[in-house]
This record gives C-alpha cells, sequence and structure tokens, in this order.
C-alpha cells in the first residue's frame, strides 16, 4: 500500500505562490526602525498605574511579570542590534509616541478614545536607556500606531534612498503590525526581529508574527541578523 503524504494548507499556499524572497541587508539601503522603545511600555510603568487606580500591587505585579520579561528580552536584543547597526554604518531611525502638546485634540482619535495621549513633558515618554537615540540620529513623533502613517516618514526615507527596513520595538500587533503592513504596501521590504519585538501575550505576539511571515514581511530572530551583520 502506497502511503499518501499528509497535505497541509501551507503546503498547498507554498505551492502556488512564489517563494518570499529573504531579506538584503545593505548600507545605505537599508534602515532600522525602533518603534516606542519608551519607558511607559515597561512592565513597572503597567503596575504604577494600575495600582493608582485601584488594582492590588501583589496582584498586578504576579500577572505583569511575564510581560515584563519579554519586553526586557526585546529590549536587551534591540540594543544589540542597535550597537551593531550603528558599527557597521546602518541608518538609524527613532519613533516615538508623542503628541505634540498635552491637548488631546492633538493626538490620533484612535488613540484618543483610549486614553494614550503622550504629552511632550511626559516623563514615561522618554526613551528606555539602553535603546535611546545619539546626536544626530533620526527622531520621528507620532500619536497614532503605524510609524509611516501620520507622519512624514515614507518621504525621509524615499529621500534617503532606503529601501528596507529593519523593525523592531513595540508593540507587535499594534504599532509593528501597523507599520510592516503599510511598508509592504508602499513597496518597502521588511524585516521583522521576532524576538526584539512584543506584546502583551506571547500568544498574539507569536499569531501576529505567523500571519506576516513570507507573506508582507520576513521574520528571523536576532541572532540570525548579528550574525549577517557581522559579515558586513
Amino acid at each position: 500500500m502506497i502511503e499518501v503524504k499528509k497535505v497541509t494548507f501551507e503546503d498547498v499556499i507554498r505551492t502556488v505562490e512564489s517563494p518570499y524572497p529573504d531579506f538584503e541587508l545593505r548600507r545605505g539601503k537599508t534602515a532600522l526602525i525602533l518603534i516606542d522603545m519608551q519607558k511607559f511600555v515597561l512592565g513597572e510603568h503597567l503596575v504604577k498605574a494600575a495600582v493608582k487606580a485601584g488594582l492590588d500591587e501583589q496582584a498586578v505585579r504576579g500577572v505583569v511579570k511575564d510581560y515584563e520579561v519579554r519586553v526586557r528580552a526585546a529590549v536587551k536584543n534591540a540594543q544589540r542590534l542597535l550597537s551593531l547597526c550603528r558599527r557597521k554604518g546602518f541608518d538609524i531611525v527613532h519613533v516615538r509616541m508623542q503628541g505634540p502638546t498635552d491637548n488631546p485634540k492633538h493626538t490620533a482619535k484612535v488613540n484618543r478614545k483610549i486614553g494614550l495621549i503622550i504629552p511632550p513633558q511626559f516623563k514615561e515618554g522618554a526613551f528606555i536607556d539602553e535603546v535611546k537615540p545619539l546626536s544626530g540620529e533620526l527622531v520621528i513623533p507620532k500619536t497614532n500606531g503605524g510609524a509611516l502613517s501620520g507622519t512624514n516618514l515614507d518621504f525621509i526615507l524615499r529621500n534617503m534612498d532606503i529601501d528596507s527596513l529593519i523593525l523592531v520595538g513595540f508593540l507587535t500587533d499594534q504599532c509593528i503590525l501597523a507599520t510592516s503592513l503599510h511598508a509592504a504596501d508602499l513597496g518597502y521590504d521588511v524585516l521583522i526581529v521576532e524576538d526584539a519585538c512584543t506584546t502583551r501575550s506571547k500568544q498574539l505576539h507569536d499569531a501576529v508574527l505567523l500571519a506576516q511571515k513570507d507573506v508582507c514581511a520576513k521574520i528571523k530572530p536576532t541572532h540570525e541578523v548579528v550574525k549577517t551583520l557581522e559579515k558586513l
């Protein structure tokens, strides 16, 4: 009896579609984009805000612990990539969530509706120390999710002759996802570094990356990207 190989839906898609091309790292053409790597995404900020709102601190710390571990790991990996990209001469762009004033009307409606107002003077809106910009590195403020919508980042990147983006930062299912999809639609090649970003749950993080993998972006771990960069 001839054994028939089990065919998955993934097999069908990979058969009828052309293989998604690999991501090419090139100085002068590739930029590292760090998205919302700010202190308000850290677990400690969530703990303080939740306790202030009346929740039990011990209980909050218990449920935030896993998130904080993943965030810290993502920051460490992003720091490693940032240091290497600087050394190798790649363009760096820091995108931050920040309104031009403390007036809610000056923040995108989508964030206004959930109270995500980050005025310039907000202490927790500062960059995380390990990945804060150096003098001369580009900083782009935004009040919405995606780094390309509501900003002039696309205009700037095209003037820089950039055609491919490495994305790291927060949160995977929100600003990383919005930026990745928009960038792909605009014609950029996109690489998401899977362990240099995260979101509220690992399951959601994994699902978002699976949905994008070889559809609109390449998904690779930090060590693979570092290995390629070190060869340049």
